[in-house]
């Protein structure tokens, strides 16, 4: 067997045991694929036993240069380990050293969310088709590939049932006005099956429904959207409404709650109001903080509220306020003398 051809049955291999032992997802599959015959090329590298830091560190080089983010190179350095971890149980000696293979920074992520109002909007600038995608993925909170792959089976009524991420099975539900949409969608279009038939009788790409969305939202004003925006906005819609972390995460379908968390976007910048609220009654938020005045015109304040108070007591109620008011002065004073 030629060098080269060696990596690449080792790949064939670990893809078979992630599709049918792991059962991962077909776009799981295709993502670790098309990572490593990258991989495969960039690092140079001919058999998974001759793999060492430096080749890694030369493919890392590559897509940098290349312009591809950290966080893109992170989720294929995974892959990778997993690739390498697997090699090992198969009682395969491979020199790289794992733990010297660090995260790289990804920095603070920016992730798009749209209000029900501005989903309106691109609703108003979409096709009938493309309309009807949005208001699914807006109502389900669906992936696009969850999305890619529904059939007309799928749907009990307003129920979907499929299978999503990991090979979990999920429901989700549509509103009225979605599912009577679908409907008619479905009549008009002879729909038996698959519910985006393509050109040719097959099933449409993701890439072709992605760019079919993306356009819409252009046309609205929208510049930065990417599919998972959707499934964001869905979980920013029903927390808005009151849902709470754990009913997030049922309805979202996330195995625990930290992966839920990324998705809380109504939070967003109200850190200091909520502290104020729930720990700090006396804390200022940056928006309704008024400047401090000196401690001569808060004196000035309270004497003339004092002032004011006493105006309207008789002879003998200003003679008691001021024994009481020279009390709790004594008092103060022996208590401060202690202090010191």
């Amino acid at each position: 067997m030629s060098k080269t051809l060696e990596i690449y049955y080792q790949m064939e291999g670990y893809l078979h045991y992630c599709q049918f032992t792991r059962g991962m997802s077909d776009m799981t599959i295709k993502s670790k694929h098309h990572t490593y015959l990258h991989f495969i090329i960039d690092s140079e590298c001919e058999d998974m036993r001759q793999l060492t830091n430096r080749g890694y560190d030369l493919w890392v080089e590559k897509q940098v240069t290349a312009g591809v983010s950290n966080s893109t190179i992170n989720t294929r350095t995974a892959h990778i380990k997993a690739w390498v971890r697997y090699c090992r149980e198969m009682g395969m000696e491979i020199p790289i050293k794992l733990p010297l293979i660090k995260k790289r920074h990804e920095g603070k992520v920016t992730r798009v969310h749209y209000t029900k109002e501005e989903i309106d909007r691109v609703l108003a600038c979409a096709d009938e088709r493309t309309g009807l995608l949005i208001r699914i993925c807006f109502d389900a909170g669906l992936r696009i590939s969850e999305l890619t792959n529904l059939r007309l089976s799928n749907f009990k009524g307003q129920k979907i049932h499929f299978v999503g991420k990991g090979n979990k099975d999920r429901e989700s539900y549509i509103t009225v006005d979605t599912y009577e949409r679908l409907m008619v969608y479905v009549s008009e279009n002879g729909i038996t099956d698959a519910l985006w038939p393509g050109r040719f009788g097959d099933t449409c790409s993701t890439d072709t429904l992605r760019n079919k969305m993306r356009q819409a939202f252009i046309a609205a004003g929208f510049d930065d959207f990417y599919p998972h925006a959707l499934r964001h906005s869905f979980a920013t819609d029903i927390q808005s409404k009151g849902a709470e972390l754990l009913e997030m995460q049922m309805m979202l379908g996330h195995s625990n709650a930290q992966t839920t968390e990324r998705y809380l976007h109504g939070l967003d910048g109200r850190q200091q109001a909520l502290f104020s609220k729930y720990k700090d009654g006396s804390l200022k938020t940056s928006n309704t903080r008024q400047p401090d005045r000196n401690k001569e015109e808060q004196g000035q304040d309270t004497q003339q509220t004092l002032e004011q108070c006493m105006g309207s007591f008789s002879p003998e109620q200003q003679k008691a306020f001021v024994e009481i008011l020279a009390k709790i002065a004594s008092v103060g004073n022996q208590k401060h003398s202690a202090e010191l």
